[in-house]
């Protein structure tokens, strides 16, 4: 026997002292050897120092040979035949009555080692023909057996997946039929459909899964293997081998946890700021030049390097783990319960090599931190900070009049077609104009939008924004304004979540601004009671954090299979993953919608197809989403991408010509991304599409100044015709002809008349 396949036998003995279905344990209650087993599945079929011998496997785990039993007093005593002959590996049951209390012997049949069930099966024992009334029972056991949840995830013990159990259920079912004999079929009628047939068929068909499918249950736990996430803190040994110090600014809004933390990186020797948005590193990289330390910048799209410089200010997802660093800064940390970005958060905390790093964000991971620091022997030091000054709120609503916003207000809204009708109607009822902010802007231009609303001598005292001034802008807002509460998700609209409820409010009254106390309120006075709730309740402490593998590891999986696309790799990883209980695998809806339109492209390898699909693209702009298909064309067919793409004349005098603004300036960025992950000459236009994004940008800043026409949609579809309003299908040609050779034949002869 194989040392895997003794393993997964293993399991199965197990799984029958669980059940508390093993003869001799039932036959000797008192001294069971495996009353307090953990879960088997860690335990036992991971185990690899067993011997592979089934006799040695068994005095390994407690299983001696064992004697046979005629009888077992209600003592639980164990009287031994006169005999007390040995036999090879085969076990008689103890005849025990399990209280089934009907007088028809069912007893013997429950103590019987489920082994020696399926070998009586399997050698032939004489099948006698089942009543209708029993066979029908029999038939909705297996039924309940082949649907039952707990089953299929038992199966999982011993690699059969959900995908197979159904089959392997099946076939089991018509071996029973064949094989059974009638006592067994009789107890298992007894039995009748339910929880307690389920566990006594349960270790039976662990015996027949492990002679017939050896070849489904090697594929399936090699799969799972390769697909191994667990220990993730394993995956970087040099840091491993660093005592590091991580110092947790935990905190709220506007409580200096961020400016402390980055005096501290710019008194080190050599520094990296990990931020979460490009925004947010721009501003860090002006900020410390401007203080006289040398700093670069690194982003997706962009790279800029400072000579003689020892800091760098880069996106988290840009971070490198092979650099070694004095002080490390780590922003937002609570993103790394991100479910769709989180991976990138913890890749940095567990693979930054640097002595000392500075984790700055909410309360409500501070517990799971504690249990990462663990498990990689680091010093965890907690410093706690409170708001500066208290957040107030208004108990007077705006009542829904938006012509009751004063100056220094920030309205915020959650869709891009509400921050523009809210804007119209502000500049419509009130003397005050309005600035513009969300995340389909560029971070340029954004910037210019939040300088506008900071100067006092702009003209521009009030802010319209997406959520996307929780992160990354220092702003003077007197009062945050709530339009609504609720927000779509991708699926449905649901309400805003409490913690994002409260990084929003918080923007409101920050230190060194001219409105140091901080306001906030809805339009609507129906809101009001969902944000002081939000604003009371206190942070949720995270249990899981995000994890994505590296390339290496979907390489490493897609080498067990031979002809299958990208998207259902990603969907096989996804399903046979393995996590430990902090973690969870980030959603990569995103990724598999790319994947998908990148499958017409042929020629790419497997490592090139990963990159594509983590290309900043909106997947909802049809426009984004050609030109990303036209570059990965290009780079397959090994030809220079260009950007195939022109110049706007001019700012926007539409929505419709914004919103083509908003695209343009996406597809220079993911042409600039393209650029930084490709080396080589393959993408060599960049300076035209830096040159390109810039003037975009300027232009997006000048058209949001002068908005003065309703939103549209992205996705403009065209109405659909109205079947009762006399919409008919389209005809074939040679039908179209003849109608129209009817129609003018008609026209002749009426005027024929006419004429007459």
């Amino acid at each position: 026997m194989s040392s895997s396949m003794a393993r997964l036998r293993i399991a199965s003995l197990i799984f029958r002292h669980r059940r508390g279905r093993c003869s001799s344990c039932l036959s000797n209650p008192i001294n069971s050897h495996f009353i307090n087993i953990p879960n088997y599945y860690s335990t036992y079929v991971s185990n690899s120092s067993f011997d592979d011998s089934p006799q040695k496997v068994k005095t390994q785990l407690g299983f001696f040979p064992r004697v046979p039993f005629s009888t077992v007093p209600e003592t639980g005593a164990v009287k031994q035949d006169a005999g007390g002959e040995k036999e090879d590996n085969v076990v008689k049951s103890a005849e025990v009555d399990l209280g089934l209390g009907d007088g028809e012997g069912f007893g013997e049949v429950a103590s019987r080692d489920p082994v020696e069930i399926y070998r009586s099966f399997r050698d032939g024992e004489t099948r006698e023909k089942q009543t209708r009334e029993d066979l029908d029972v029999l038939v909705e056991v297996f039924r309940g057996f082949t649907k039952s949840p707990w089953a299929v995830n038992q199966a999982l013990g011993i690699y059969i997946g959900a995908s197979f159990f159904p089959t392997a259920a099946r076939k089991f079912r018509n071996f029973w039929f064949k094989n059974c004999g009638t006592d067994v079929s009789k107890y298992l009628v007894k039995l009748g459909p339910g929880r307690e047939a389920d566990e006594f068929l349960f270790p039976v068909f662990i015996e027949f899964c492990l002679e017939e499918f050896p070849d489904e249950i090697k594929r399936l736990r090699d799969m799972i293997a390769s697909a191994d996430l667990t220990n993730p803190h394993t995956w970087f040994p040099f840091a491993r081998a660093m005592k590091r110090k991580i110092v947790y600014h935990c905190g709220p809004t506007n409580s200096g946890k961020t400016y402390n933390a980055l005096q501290r990186f710019m008194e080190a020797k050599k520094g990296v700021y990990c931020s979460p948005l490009r925004l947010l590193a721009m501003e860090v990289f002006d900020k410390v030049n401007s203080l006289g330390v040398y700093c670069s910048l690194l982003t997706g799209q962009e790279k800029k390097h400072v000579p003689f410089s020892n800091h760098v200010a880069c996106t988290v997802e840009m971070v490198s783990t092979d650099e070694l660093y004095d002080v490390a800064v780590i922003d937002e940390i609570q993103m790394m319960a991100d479910p769709c970005r989180g991976y990138a958060w913890t890749r940095a905390l567990l693979g930054l090599k640097a002595d000392e790093i500075h984790v700055c964000g909410d309360p409500s991971v501070v517990d799971i931190v504690r249990k990462i620091c663990f498990d990689t022997g680091d010093e965890l030091v907690e410093q706690r900070y409170e708001r500066f000054k208290t957040l107030v709120v208004e108990a007077k609503t705006l009542l829904g009049d938006l012509s009751n916003v004063r100056a220094g207000d920030c309205v915020v809204a959650f869709s891009r077609r509400e921050i523009f009708e809210v804007k119209l109607a502000i500049e419509k009822q009130t003397k005050y104009r309005c600035c513009v902010i969300y995340g389909a802007l560029p971070p340029e231009t954004r910037r210019q939008q939040a300088c506008l609303f900071n100067d006092q001598d702009s003209k521009f005292d009030v802010l319209v924004a997406s959520d996307a001034i929780g992160m990354g802008l220092n702003l003077n807002i007197r009062r945050v304004i709530f339009y609504n509460l609720a927000k779509y998700n991708g699926d449905k609209v649901v309400p805003v979540p409490a913690s994002q409820v409260k990084q929003i409010a918080g923007r409101a009254g920050r230190r060194g601004s001219w409105y140091p106390e901080g306001l906030t309120t809805t339009l609507n006075k129906g809101d009001l009671d969902y944000l002081i709730d939000c604003l009371r309740q206190p942070f949720n402490d995270v249990k899981k954090v995000g994890l994505f593998p590296f390339y290496e590891q979907v390489e490493l999986f897609a080498g067990q299979f031979n002809d299958i696309t990208f998207t259902q790799l990603l969907e096989k990883f996804s399903q046979n993953c393995r996590l430990d209980g902090s973690y969870f695998l980030c959603r990569h809806d995103h990724i598999k919608k790319v994947a998908n339109m990148l499958e017409k492209v042929q020629v790419l390898s497997l490592e090139d197809r990963f990159n594509f699909c983590f290309a900043p693209v909106n997947i909802r702009d049809p426009k984004a989403m050609f030109h990303l298909m036209k570059f990965a064309s290009s780079y397959g067919q090994k030809i220079p991408v260009n950007i195939a793409m022109g110049m706007p004349k001019g700012s926007a005098q539409s929505d419709k010509e914004l919103l083509d603004l908003e695209t343009r300036h996406q597809v220079c960025s993911m042409y600039l991304w393209l650029a930084q992950q490709f080396k080589g000459d393959t993408f060599p236009y960049k300076k035209k599409a830096e040159e390109m994004a810039t003037n975009i940008a300027e232009l997006l800043g000048e058209s949001l100044t002068k908005v003065t026409w309703e939103p549209e949609s992205r996705q403009g579809h065209k109405p659909k015709a109205d079947k009762k309003a006399g919409y008919e299908r389209p005809q074939s040609v040679i039908k179209y002809f003849d109608q129209k050779k009817r129609q003018g034949s008609s026209r002749c002869d009426s005027s024929k008349m006419i004429a007459a």
